[in-house]
């Protein structure tokens, strides 16, 4: 069993560090989309609430599959436009990059709803001893709403984190070589398919262990916080 195995551990890493690079780059951005949208969403502007409720909407409505294919070829067919109209050879975005894109859109409404949550249920008397104090809107926000907001939605993120892992396989679908994509690769080659993806959940678990320890120690951090 090893024997079949270790030729191919090297190229397993690989596509567990692609796989974990993948997630590492969007959930930033998710983050920061949610976040936005989340304000949005509360905004006294109408518009801006309207939008900010209808991208919520569109995007947890759809399949992540598909919103990897729009970025993907929407991109290209968008870009070979552009080529044509302008004279200017702009490249297509590599499989890597259209993947990270489609998933920050995606998971930054899923992001969303959880900030969105939490504002609801923020008391509005820090809100309103920060207005006494002659704060602004703005450093309310900044210095009030958001540190509080961050720490009491760690534990949904962490679990966000941990499904945005498992839908970056994807990813594989459009070329990235990910880990399931390399496993699949290793499987044709070894016939031992089994096995393989024995493996590659080995690889997957470890990687969900890992980020379920950071996640617990943030938890345990910002309740240290909350205790000071």
């Amino acid at each position: 069993m090893y024997e079949t195995v270790s030729p191919f551990l090297g190229f397993w890493s690989v596509g567990a560090l692609v796989t974990l690079g993948l997630a590492a780059a969007v959930f930033p951005i998710a983050l920061a989309v949610g976040l936005a949208v989340a304000f949005a969403n509360v905004s006294e502007h109408r518009l801006v609430t309207w939008l900010a409720r209808s991208y919520l909407a569109v995007f947890r409505g759809l399949p992540e599959l598909l919103v990897i294919f729009a970025f993907y070829f929407g991109s290209s067919i968008l870009l070979q436009h552009l080529n044509s109209v302008t004279g200017v050879y702009l490249p297509s975005p590599s499989p890597f990059l259209a993947a990270a894109l489609a998933l920050a859109v995606q998971f930054g409404a899923y992001a969303g709803i959880v900030f969105a949550d939490w504002l609801r249920v923020f008391p509005t008397g820090l809100i309103e001893a920060g207005y006494a104090v002659g704060m602004t809107k703005a450093r309310i926000r900044r210095r009030i709403i958001l540190p509080i907001l961050l720490r009491q939605a760690t534990p949904s993120l962490g679990n966000l984190f941990l499904v945005l892992l498992k839908i970056s396989a994807l990813a594989s679908v459009i070329g990235v070589e990910e880990l399931s994509r390399r496993t699949s690769v290793i499987a044709g080659s070894t016939r031992e398919p089994l096995l393989c993806y024995a493996v590659a959940a080995v690889l997957y678990l470890c990687i969900s262990a890992t980020a379920g320890l950071i996640q617990a120690w943030i938890e345990s951090r910002a309740r240290g916080a909350v205790g000071a």
